[in-house]
């Protein structure tokens, strides 16, 4: 049972208890309540139409149509429950209240413990913890619950994912073959475990390896594992056409990640393979962190960087995530870089660029975010070289300004 859950079933008894002999507010009072939780639940929805704006998921015309039909939500439901009348409110029975909470949570209590849940707050604590090398003691308690729960496909496929990082490829490969039996049409997971046989070789391609990824993609054309394990074995068998074409789709996926550096570094060899030069990036951006600004800033907070069409939509046309560890570090951006295919960045005349260190984690600016920006470029036949400084803090929302989505 999870701890929700668990704080679910108490919070029942609780109220199954004691609502009989709670003392009652007036309907006034739930109704400040109720406003509160509506504009609440509002701002988070409007959060969240910012996010998917910003990856390209829709459009500004449908941001607009949802964020409308969310006003118009929280206007309907601030006219509901507006009544003043307060209800009689009972005198005694307080004791009573008392008593029985102390009860129905001792009991709660020893049953939780009974079933066993506390292991799971002990490891889901570990497991939140930011570190890039697993600790021992979380694979060992990992181990340990998977022999008392051996269903939990979540500590299994957790688990795989910690050995193979900590490169133990073959203790990897027991973990996801013990899920395949359970889920066989799990295709992320035969994508991880392709993967892990692929490391388990030496990093070569064999046809076990061949066989996991293409049965991946006849389900999944596009998950990025398979496609770049597609990609190795053409690259490996000297078809560097295929290898392209097959790392281009992963870049497509997934344009701003970390990965796709990554992969963009594969198709330059395969080019330089054919004699092929690369074409020349459009946009060069060298991304500094102004003097003074790291120290308190942990290595792993995200920075965006940004190609913006200068003074047109919100949306980025190109971007990439990176961390703080990674600067100062020199972007050289492409077509491949675009976020949407309708908008590649060869298509836009004049460009702005922003850097932003995301002390919150969101694409999206937030006060305390630090940042750069620059342009307006003309981009032309040259490459637009942009020196940019990390330096400037971003500052809140006067009272009364609107709120804006341009990351």
């Amino acid at each position: 049972m999870s701890w929700l859950g668990f704080g679910g079933l108490l919070i029942a008894a609780l109220l199954f208890v004691a609502l009989p002999l709670w003392p009652r507010k007036p309907r006034s009072h739930r109704t400040r309540l109720g406003v509160a939780s509506n504009v609440a639940a509002f701002r988070a929805r409007r959060q969240e139409l910012d996010e998917q704006q910003e990856r390209g998921e829709i459009d500004a015309a449908r941001h607009r149509e949802l964020l409308a039909e969310a006003e118009r939500l929280l206007v309907a439901d601030a006219g509901v429950d507006s009544g003043t009348n307060a209800a009689p409110q009972h005198g005694g029975g307080a004791w009573l209240l008392a008593l029985a909470g102390i009860v129905v949570i001792g009991v709660a209590v020893a049953g939780y413990m009974r079933l066993g849940a506390v292991p799971d707050l002990a490891l889901r604590a570990l497991l939140a913890q930011d570190s890039a090398t697993p600790s021992a003691e979380l694979v060992t308690r990992l181990k340990t619950r998977l022999v008392q729960r051996p269903d939990n496909t979540y500590y299994r496929l957790f688990l795989a994912r910690l050995e193979l990082e900590a490169g133990h490829p073959e203790a990897a490969l027991a973990a996801y073959r013990e899920l395949l039996q359970r889920e066989p049409d799990a295709t992320q997971v035969r994508a991880e475990y392709a993967q892990a046989l692929f490391l388990a070789a030496g990093s070569q391609i064999t046809d076990g390896v061949r066989a996991e990824a293409e049965q991946v993609l006849a389900r999944d054309p596009g998950n990025p594992i398979a496609l770049g394990l597609r990609g190795i074995s053409a690259f490996q068998a000297g078809d560097y056409r295929a290898a392209i074409a097959a790392w281009d789709a992963v870049i497509a996926a997934a344009p701003a990640s970390a990965e796709a550096d990554a992969v963009r570094g594969a198709i330059a060899a395969a080019r330089a393979r054919l004699g092929e030069a690369p074409p020349p990036p459009l946009v060069r951006i060298a991304v500094t962190l102004g003097a003074g600004v790291a120290p308190d800033i942990a290595p792993d907070t995200p920075v965006f960087v940004f190609v913006r069409e200068w003074q047109g939509p919100p949306m980025p046309v190109a971007a990439r995530r990176l961390r703080v560890a990674d600067l100062p570090v020199t972007l050289e951006f492409d077509d491949t870089a675009s976020l949407t295919p309708a908008r590649p960045l060869a298509s836009i005349g004049k460009i702005e660029v922003v850097a932003r260190v995301a002390l919150g984690g969101a694409p999206t600016p937030s006060p305390g975010d630090i940042e750069g920006r620059a342009g307006p470029f003309e981009r032309g036949a040259e490459t637009v070289a942009v020196e940019l400084v990390i330096d400037q803090v971003v500052a809140p929302l006067s009272p009364g300004a609107a709120e804006s989505p341009r990351p």
